[in-house]
């Protein structure tokens, strides 16, 4: 696991990258909080950002939200001081993790596994959702294609299935496939 802390004060972030160490991660880098986030993070392609601030502000919370909508990854900010306003802003901006003061080795590790096991949770459930509305869609374009076939045939919906069924057979093709051609069909032969 490659991880590039963010981190002004050296001793700080010295004790970060000594606890990650510990755990078996390679820090990818460490750079200032004024340092150009998103080229650090083209440049050195980290599985994880852990960036430690001892007052957090709007400007970077934002600047974090534009740069995980580009390039979603798991972000951990350990802060010195609780503001609750701050830290709902940091959990809109995509941070999974917001600590608050008492750094140790342990708290690292701690938070290293937990923001990468969230994160990991958080992009199956998304995969999922994506393979979940691409199924819904597929399942629309073949009951609309069915609905023209019964429509202009008269067949009844098991007759319309399995007539697509069968083209998609005779076709290799995916059903959904097939339903979409045959609505496509249907649509030139309405404009002519």
């Amino acid at each position: 696991m490659r991880v590039l802390v963010v981190d002004d004060d050296a001793d700080r972030a010295s004790v970060v990258e000594a606890s990650l160490r510990e755990a078996g991660a390679e820090i990818a880098a460490v750079i200032g909080v004024e340092a150009d986030l998103r080229a650090a993070i083209g440049r050195h392609r980290p599985d994880l950002i852990i960036v430690d601030l001892a007052s957090p502000y709007r400007d970077y919370l934002e600047d974090l939200m534009t740069i995980n909508q580009e390039s979603p990854r798991p972000i951990a900010l350990l802060v010195g001081e609780e503001d609750r306003t701050l830290m709902a802003s940091a959990v809109r901006a995509g941070v999974s993790l917001y600590a608050v003061d008492g750094l140790s080795a342990k708290l690292v590790r701690s938070i290293t596994e937990t923001v990468l096991g969230q994160f990991r949770r958080y992009e199956q459930l998304n995969e999922e959702l994506a393979r979940s509305r691409a199924a819904l869609n597929d399942r629309k374009v073949i009951e609309r294609a069915k609905g023209l076939l019964m429509a202009h045939r008269d067949f009844t919906e098991d007759q319309a299935y399995k007539m697509l069924r069968k083209m998609a057979m005779d076709q290799n093709k995916r059903l959904v496939d097939v339903a979409e051609a045959v609505l496509n069909m249907a649509d030139l032969l309405k404009r002519t």
